[in-house]
């Protein structure tokens, strides 16, 4: 009588296994496949692109893809752009979302609640709603087609202070008073103590805050209207003429923008992981 469950038991769990192992193939095909065909065809010569059947392997490759728009339509300019823009506010986005968050777990104050429930408010607000006010701003203060104009308005994130409040709201208070007993002040603890044990949660928020700055094409597309401040994504849309796109170029830019998050990804994975393990959902 108590050999059957198991048996059936037994079955269910290695049928379950199998559709969760067909279903992860199937949605690493629907991700993969697409950039498979963006790096195969970003080394075509024009004429290939549209053959059917689809031609995966190019029967010649054309490296010029590559070497015509950094040598004469300035996207080297645009991937600068990109960088500067991307790494300054990754790197500010991780300090002030630490100290605001580093305040709002370890510090009671007058009204903490209320600014974590604005912060949180903050992250509910669609982006189209946010970006009229900060375009009037930003160009009331002259930083229309500037980098700073690029930068200031996006070094906080709502987001960020959000995740380094949720990671920091778990560090036991221990460590914060033993360096008090040994005279740190509260600029000693948290760069001396809270910063190194919060690496984790930097990284995975260094990830997130490069990705989407790297990506970000509404904000720039409204602020940068000279050729010289356009980032990569801004720049990809120049690619597409009103009676003429040129395919080539456009399929291998796009794959010169993906390298950079994909290297910064690599390198911070494991921190990634690690981070979004051990970020606490505490009130």
């Amino acid at each position: 009588m108590s050999a059957i469950p198991k048996r059936k038991t037994l079955r269910m769990g290695t049928i379950g296994t199998n559709s969760l192992i067909v279903g992860a193939v199937l949605l690493a095909l629907i991700l993969i496949v697409p950039m498979a065909y963006t790096l195969t065809t970003s080394l075509k010569p024009r004429a290939e692109i549209f053959e059917f059947p689809i031609r995966w392997i190019p029967k010649h490759v054309n490296l010029n893809n590559f070497l015509i728009p950094f040598a004469e339509k300035n996207f080297g300019m645009y991937f600068l752009n990109s960088c500067l823009v991307a790494v300054v506010v990754t790197i500010c986005s991780m300090i002030m979302s630490s100290m605001a968050g580093y305040s709002l777990a370890k510090f009671d104050f007058r009204g903490r609640k209320v600014l974590f429930l604005a912060v949180l408010l903050t992250m509910m607000l669609p982006v189209e709603i946010t970006i009229v006010p900060l375009a009037l701003v930003t160009k009331s203060l002259g930083l229309m087609n500037t980098r700073g104009g690029l930068i200031l308005p996006v070094i906080v994130s709502p987001l960020g202070i959000f995740w380094m409040r949720q990671f920091l709201i778990t560090l036991p208070e221990d460590y914060a008073n033993a360096g008090r007993i040994d005279g740190l002040g509260e600029f000693g603890i948290f760069f001396n103590i809270v910063l190194p044990m919060s690496t984790p949660a930097l990284s995975a928020l260094a990830i997130f805050s490069f990705m989407t700055n790297w990506n970000s094409l509404i904000w720039p597309l409204i602020v940068a209207t000279k050729d010289a401040i356009r980032t990569i994504p801004v720049g990809l849309i120049a690619f597409v003429g009103e009676y003429d796109t040129v395919w080539n170029e456009l399929f291998a830019m796009s794959v010169v923008a993906v390298l950079p998050t994909l290297f910064v990804f690599l390198i911070l994975r494991a921190r990634l992981i690690q981070g979004m393990a051990m970020v606490g959902l505490k009130g």
